[in-house]
């Protein structure tokens, strides 16, 4: 398999019937997805802080409300003529690749390849045949472990409900696929629909728990935390069985400082969108970090932290400066 070519179908045009649609897809020259190389990790002090705290107060309050506006209220009425978002991810969308050799990782383990999807954003912008693209495209790359570190709705839990197909061949990865929690995963609804609606295809929720899972000869531990803005994060049932997992699925990257406390020392985050408006060169115009941890990798004593721009968006069907993602890591253990 030539992994450079990895292809999805450029969106069909308007007002033609299903059979030409398909007809026009099938036929479209496909386009290469976009792949970069992440930079090196950054080195934090542990004194990094924004003035406004993101995670709580009329900050957080605001947005969630605009939220439930636009996705409840005001998109639904537009969407059918105008929706820019599936224009703007199927040319923009890119993979971002690394390799990493967390601290403990151990020797006995051949390399792992570890595809993180983020904030997916079912729902309004997103159109379920676009994420099935993407999806049957990254899978092509054979990862061995998919994780999806939460917000996989924007609005509502019945929002995952048109895009279970789409999302059904991440559970093809050899080692499985698993979730954790976000805080749209919250807003409406019922959190457990969500869960039994991912079980059914196959990909698992862990909510504060953990699971030993074997990868050739020897065995890693792949944990997940509930959110930390309104779910209920509970450290203790996590680490009761394996102790500090070896990878920890965190929606909000602000568990990152708790999580090397606790000896854990690769965390996989998304919830920031990389700011989803930035200005070239500049940092976000928002930031969902109170730590500054916008997306990238970050290193603070032995523990590393990746964090995913995501693939969807909330409140706007547009990104500018933070184009959509996905990310693949490599796990190697240290020399």
């Amino acid at each position: 398999m030539n992994c450079d070519r990895i292809c999805f179908a450029s969106a069909a045009p308007l007002g033609h019937s299903l059979c030409e649609v398909t007809e026009f897809i099938r036929l479209k020259k496909e386009s290469p997805i976009q792949r970069r190389q992440l930079a090196p990790a950054k080195a934090l002090t542990g004194e990094e802080r924004r003035r406004i705290n993101p995670n709580n107060g009329l900050v957080k309050l605001f947005e969630r409300n605009m939220d439930v506006l636009v996705s409840r209220f005001l998109y639904p009425h537009l969407s059918a003529i105008w929706n820019p978002y599936t224009w703007l991810i199927r040319r923009r969308f890119a993979l971002a690749e690394t390799t990493v050799s967390p601290t403990g990782w151990p020797r006995e383990l051949p390399p792992l390849r570890v595809l993180l999807l983020s904030d997916i954003h079912c729902g309004i912008f997103l159109k379920p045949d676009t994420l099935a693209h993407i999806v049957h495209s990254l899978m092509k790359l054979a990862p061995e472990l998919v994780v999806v570190s939460g917000d996989i709705v924007t609005g509502h839990s019945r929002e995952v409900q048109p895009f279970l197909h789409a999302l059904a061949p991440l559970a093809g990865a050899r080692l499985g696929a698993w979730f954790c929690f976000g805080n749209h995963d919250y807003f409406g609804g019922d959190p457990d629909e969500i869960r039994k609606s991912l079980n059914a295809i196959g990909i698992t929720t862990l909510m504060n728990e953990s699971i030993r899972i074997a990868h050739g000869s020897s065995t890693f531990v792949l944990g997940g935390i509930d959110d930390l803005i309104l779910g209920k994060p509970d450290w203790p049932r996590l680490m009761s069985q394996f102790g500090a997992p070896h990878i920890l699925l965190a929606h909000n990257p602000d568990h990152f400082y708790e999580a090397e406390a606790r000896g854990v020392h690769l965390t996989l985050s998304g919830h920031t969108h990389g700011g989803q408006i930035r200005l070239p060169k500049g940092p976000p115009i928002i930031r969902q970090s109170r730590f500054c941890l916008d997306e990238g990798i970050y290193i603070f004593h032995s523990s590393l932290l990746v964090v995913s721009r995501g693939l969807g968006s909330i409140v706007l069907p547009w990104r500018w400066g933070a184009d959509p993602e996905a990310v693949m890591i490599e796990i190697v253990a240290a020399q």
